[in-house]
């Protein structure tokens, strides 16, 4: 529901929110199995199963294009509109949702003396005040003896007539109606922005539902009707709508048939004023009428009534021109504040694009000085690989190898930190060094051994022969003898140890 400025000022924001719903009761009157079942076929699905052992039956009027006492009016449009919406809908005990006890089947909308309304009556042809009867079932078929004897209770209370069903609606906003207290005419005034004033005059948000000279009620809108609770009476007394079976004396019988007892709701007669002022206005005429023995005399007092009302008039006149311009000036310094808030806004977005066009910008410079940045980055990597590899060259062409060799050792261990790079070169270079004394020892060796080679040649081999030598030193020789070859196939390059 919208909450005008002027409502939030005047403190009614929470009420408003707060009373978005409101409850009438009504008596009940069971529908009784031995009775007739039907009613011009309208109410055939209200009594179609009233023999069911589980379910029991009971009408009410749910409620009545009415004025009420608490300045609640029903239109008799909305009502309509309406009047489906009960239907389906659970009822309870005391407006208690967790204890469901049947729900409504079926509603018909009937005039003052019990007709059926047309379902494609049109609304302007409505009557001003109609009822929306409903049928309900109370649910008996329990096996839980707890829930049995609640609602064998709530039944013998029916039947006594010490139960009232109490009605609940919801309602999406409100107008309101005036009723001239001089005149008794009635209109609606819609309500906005400028007549939100009038909110806190009405009595459902704490007013007296009485300004200048008109009676004020909220005429609802947006209804839907979510239920009833069965009660033992209502909150508030005022707000009970069935006091009497007056409307219904002669013309009821088909609904008496069928078991439904309608009883009258407290309705406004003559222009929406209740049937007790109407009885009061007429004594109050009928007594000056008798007190007027002077012709004269009532014709002065007629003058003076019409010279009183003229000037009321010209006040309210004057009111009315006075908050025309209070209005009007209110109306001035709000639009000058839209305005300046939407002055104030287009600034702000035309400052927020052109930081985003600035960022943008700062983006563009910041990732082309990133690629930059990278490219030296991939250079200065480039040029300390190239750096590290003529270094380990170097490093292997002191120790024996030739440009070619060194350099695919050194891209074969470039893996290798500085380090252990710098390990395995003392390695190999203390094994190239042992190898060369070795084979120059060898070389000598063999030298010797010629002379004595026919020896050799004519000794025989047995094929038990022990062909070891020696112990550790052999095995470190023999270690290194195969560290030197592999490096040296690796290179490509041949190893004087074998006498090549």
């Amino acid at each position: 529901m919208i909450i005008f400025e002027q409502e939030i000022q005047d403190g009614l924001e929470q009420k408003i929110k707060a009373n978005a719903s409101i409850s009438y009761a009504s008596a009940i009157h069971p529908t009784l199995p031995n009775e007739e079942k039907k009613i011009k076929n309208q109410l055939d699905k209200s009594i179609a199963n009233v023999d069911d052992s589980d379910l029991y039956y009971v009408q009410s009027i749910l409620v009545t294009s009415s004025w009420n006492k608490n300045d609640d009016i029903f239109d008799k449009a909305e009502v309509w509109v309406s009047r489906n919406t009960p239907e389906d809908k659970p009822t309870n005990l005391e407006h208690d949702e967790g204890t469901i006890i049947g729900h409504i089947v079926s509603n018909w909308p009937i005039d003052e003396d019990g007709n059926i309304i047309n379902e494609d009556i049109d609304i302007e042809n409505l009557p001003e005040k109609f009822h929306i009867l409903t049928g309900s079932v109370i649910y008996k078929g329990f096996s839980n003896p707890e829930l049995k004897d609640r609602s064998e209770k709530l039944i013998s209370e029916i039947e006594n007539g010490i139960k009232y069903v109490s009605m609940e609606c919801y309602f999406k906003g409100f107008d309101y109606g005036l009723i001239n207290q001089k005149t008794n005419d009635y209109k609606i005034l819609a309500r906005n922005a400028e007549t939100s004033f009038l909110t806190k005059h009405l009595k459902a948000y704490g007013g007296l539902g009485e300004h200048e000279g008109y009676k004020i009620g909220r005429v609802l809108r947006g209804i839907t009707f979510s239920g009833k609770g069965y009660v033992d009476k209502p909150a508030n007394p005022d707000s009970i709508i069935f006091n009497g079976n007056k409307i219904f004396e002669k013309k009821n019988d088909a609904f008496i048939k069928a078991g439904v007892s309608i009883q009258s709701p407290e309705i406004m007669e003559n222009n929406n004023m209740s049937l007790e002022s109407v009885e009061k206005n007429v004594a109050e005429i009928k007594n000056k009428i008798e007190a007027m023995t002077d012709c004269e005399k009532a014709i002065n007092e007629a003058k003076t009534v019409a010279s009183d009302l003229q000037i009321q008039n010209n006040e309210l006149a004057e009111t009315l021109k006075t908050t025309q311009a209070e209005l009007s000036e209110v109306k001035s310094a709000f639009e000058a504040a839209v305005l300046e808030k939407e002055e104030a806004a287009k600034k702000m977005s035309e400052d927020m694009k052109k930081k985003e066009e600035e960022m943008q910008k700062m983006k563009a410079e910041f990732d082309a000085t990133n690629e930059i940045l990278a490219a030296y980055k991939d250079k200065e990597a480039e040029m300390m690989k190239k750096e590290k590899k003529m270094k380990r060259m170097a490093s292997l062409m002191e120790i024996g190898l030739d440009q070619n060799a060194a350099s695919e050792t050194s891209d074969r261990l470039e893996s290798l930190n500085d380090e252990h790079f710098d390990s395995f070169a003392q390695i190999l270079k203390a094994t190239l060094a042992s190898q060369e004394e070795t084979n120059q020892s060898e070389t000598e060796v063999k030298a010797e051994e010629k002379t004595e080679s026919d020896i050799l040649e004519t000794a025989e081999v047995s094929p038990e022969a022990d062909l070891s030598v020696g112990g550790e030193d052999d095995v470190e020789q023999n270690t290194r003898a195969a560290l030197i070859d592999f490096m040296y196939s690796r290179l490509n390059k041949k190893n004087l140890n074998k006498g090549e």
